[in-house]
Formats: structure tokens, C-alpha cells, sequence
């Protein structure tokens, strides 16, 4: 697994120090798994999110769950947290994208939703399908993971994970963190003063967006 990183630590102290400071807001750590039936074609995604501590804090405050504040739910209140990030508006990407070379894939809805809290975390799950079961071969399927308006940043915190399939490889990426400053600081500097960034933040996510890349050998 490619190391990954958010903002570049230079570029981090100069945006502490400016009026955006705010962005990102969440952070989440994302598990990829990819399934794949016996000819090597990937037909869904389970996408997994552990979100930060201080988010997972105002969510389980806000649904009044964990009353005792003893860090454990019961089954009644795990029920209620299940799909608590699951309502996406209609043209919600859902923050994970996928193509083969150029060709971007569609995803389906979310399905097949879940929710747990532990260690001060909350990870929900859910599983996305392709409109088609995918070929993949030498030419990598990638997934990305990133939000366009950087209110959220991901980090592919774990190795990804392949279910069926034969002969298949799966690696995760990091982005060019010097580039993506770079292109950040130059989209904050078309701004005037008097533009409100938290309402109208440049569409950068894209540039620090992590990937996983899945290859296959013929069966």
C-alpha cells in the first residue's frame, strides 16, 4: 500500500495561518473493497468510512445516542445510527468514483448499509454496484475517493481489500501533495477578500484525491 497524506505540511501552515483555515471540516478514513465474480469483473464496491473522533462525537451527541457516555451502543441505538450518512441527495456522487483509463464508471445507490461506534469512531459501510459487471485486466480499474469541494478529506487508511476473482491485484495511491497545494493556493488567490470561501470554496478535492487500482491476469 502506497503511503498516503492530506495537505502537504508546508502548505498546511500557511492555510492555519489564512481565512480558509476552516477547510477540511470531516475527516474519514475509507476501506475499499472490491468484488469480483470468476471471470475477473468487478460487479460492486463495499465502501467503508471511520469518521474522526470530533464528528463521530457531534453525531452520536446530536442523535442523543450514548447517553451514559460509556462508548457502546446497544442494539436499539446502532439500529438508529444505521444509515444516518445514507440520505444523499439526488446528484450526490457519494464521494467515490470509478474508470477505467478515461471511461468513468457508474455506481449505483448506496445499499446494503451499516453502522458501528467504537473507540470514540463512528465506521458505517455500505455497498455500491456497477450497471454492468466490469472486465478487468492489465488496464487498471480505479477507485477514487475524494469530496470536489474539500469540506471533507479522505485517506485510504487501509489496504483494500479483493473478494473473488483470480489473479488480481489491488494497490492504494496518494496524491501529489505538492502539486495539489500548489493548485489549491492558486484557486484561493483568484478570490477577492470580500467572497465568502466557506459558502463558495473552490472545487479542488479532486487534486487530493486517493485511489485504489485494481489489475488482473487473464483467469
Amino acid at each position: 500500500m502506497k503511503s498516503v497524506g492530506l495537505i502537504g505540511s508546508g502548505f498546511a501552515a500557511w492555510l492555519a495561518a489564512s481565512p480558509v483555515h476552516a477547510h477540511p471540516h470531516v475527516f474519514i478514513d475509507a476501506r475499499i473493497e472490491i468484488i469480483l465474480d470468476e471471470e475477473n469483473r468487478a460487479t460492486s464496491v463495499r465502501i467503508s468510512w471511520t469518521y474522526d473522533d470530533l464528528y463521530s462525537l457531534f453525531v452520536v451527541g446530536d442523535m442523543g445516542l450514548d447517553p451514559d457516555w460509556d462508548g457502546k451502543l446497544t442494539p436499539e441505538e446502532a439500529a438508529r445510527l444505521s444509515g444516518f450518512d445514507m440520505n444523499w441527495d439526488v446528484d450526490f456522487a457519494g464521494d467515490t468514483y470509478a474508470l477505467i483509463g478515461e471511461r468513468e464508471l457508474a455506481l449505483s445507490r448506496p445499499k446494503d448499509w451499516s453502522a458501528s461506534y467504537a473507540d470514540g469512531k463512528i465506521t458505517s459501510m455500505h455497498v455500491r454496484d456497477f450497471d454492468a459487471p466490469v472486465p478487468v485486466a492489465a488496464e487498471p480499474l480505479v477507485i477514487q475517493v475524494y469530496d470536489p469541494g474539500f469540506y471533507t478529506a479522505y485517506t485510504v487508511a487501509f489496504d483494500p481489500v479483493l473478494i473473488g476473482g483470480t489473479g488480481c491485484t489491488a494497490d492504494a495511491y496518494g496524491p501529489d501533495l505538492d502539486a495539489a497545494d500548489a493548485a489549491l493556493k492558486a484557486a484561493l488567490a483568484e478570490y477577492s477578500a470580500d467572497v465568502n470561501l466557506e459558502a463558495d470554496f473552490p472545487a479542488i478535492g479532486k487534486n487530493y484525491s486517493e485511489e485504489v487500482r485494481v489489475t488482473c491476469v487473464a483467469p
